[in-house]
């Protein structure tokens, strides 16, 4: 477990979740952030995605979107 930690940038973790993490439970399981990052961060995850689904609605290209933006 201590390895994980330590191999963890978590500034990165929390500020670009989809490059540290494959989906929401991977960052739900990791040990290396506290409840109240990962809550933080699952909010900030939510938002880029509700953001980029947002562009494609007004109009801008699918290419803002990333593939799984709609299972998240």
């Amino acid at each position: 477990m201590g390895a994980q930690i330590l191999h963890l940038n978590r500034y990165a973790a929390k500020y670009e979740p989809e490059s540290w993490f494959g989906s929401p439970d991977d960052l739900v399981n990791e040990v290396g952030l506290t409840l109240g990052e990962k809550l933080a961060t699952l909010e900030r995850w939510s938002s880029l995605v509700q953001r980029r689904l947002s562009s494609i609605d007004e109009g801008m290209t699918q290419d803002t979107a990333e593939p799984d933006d709609s299972e998240l």
